[in-house]
């Protein structure tokens, strides 16, 4: 994902978002120190990486194992 120096050659595209959403990616992106524009590019790559590569039983597995993950996390007060 290097863009440095090719920004403005990079393609551009506008996305309407619904209310509200703007600012939860603000506030994400505050906490961990990025930039929207890097936030909103990694949630694409992450979805076109799961739609092309993984199947669906490896989709809903992993999506398991993060909800019990949570689960354990709020249940110990521990970070994994």
């Amino acid at each position: 994902m290097p863009l440095k120096g090719k920004s403005r050659t990079a393609d551009k595209f506008v996305v309407r978002l619904p209310e509200g959403v703007r600012d939860q990616v603000a506030e994400r992106c505050q906490a961990a120190h990025i930039s929207m524009n890097s936030y909103v590019v990694q949630a694409l790559e992450e979805k076109l990486a799961r739609d092309g590569g993984e199947p669906d039983l490896l989709c809903s597995i992993n999506a398991r194992l993060a909800a019990v993950e949570q689960r354990l996390e709020y249940s110990t007060g521990l970070p994994s």
